[in-house]
């Protein structure tokens, strides 16, 4: 249980750290990219910070958790985000909607979904399929 609470507290802190940034910063973050800053990409960005700032203060939140269907829940539904946060992020770098930075995007959806994925499996064998 300590190395779940360790990686979703370093999990939570990467996803704060990027919806701060991609909140507040959103102007400066897109053309690192390679995607210009118009108005609808800035409240699109904008909104995904929002969205990043309340996952991960959930994943600071639920890392003291003893409940492991609670845990479970969670565990589940970012695996399932991060894999389409793959998906997605694959297609823009592919096809030249992000440039080539796209794949940090890529490499960060996929290292966190490693840990998620061997989070749920290692969870499973300790507190049983639930």
């Amino acid at each position: 249980m300590e190395n779940l609470k360790r990686f979703l507290a370093i999990a939570a802190v990467v996803t704060v750290i990027n919806g701060i940034s991609y909140t507040l910063a959103t102007g400066i973050q897109l053309p690192i990219y390679g995607i210009a800053p118009s108005p609808g990409t800035l409240l699109g960005f904008r909104f995904f910070g929002a969205a990043l700032l309340t996952f991960g203060l959930i994943l600071w939140f639920v890392r003291q958790s003893h409940d492991w269907i609670a845990m479970r829940a969670v565990l589940i539904g970012a695996s399932v985000g991060n894999i389409v946060g793959i998906v997605i992020s694959l297609w823009a770098t592919l096809t030249g909607v992000m440039n080539g930075l796209g794949w940090l995007f890529v490499g960060t959806y996929a290292i966190l979904l490693l840990g998620y994925a061997y989070s749920l499996y290692a969870g499973s064998r300790k507190f049983g399929a639930g």
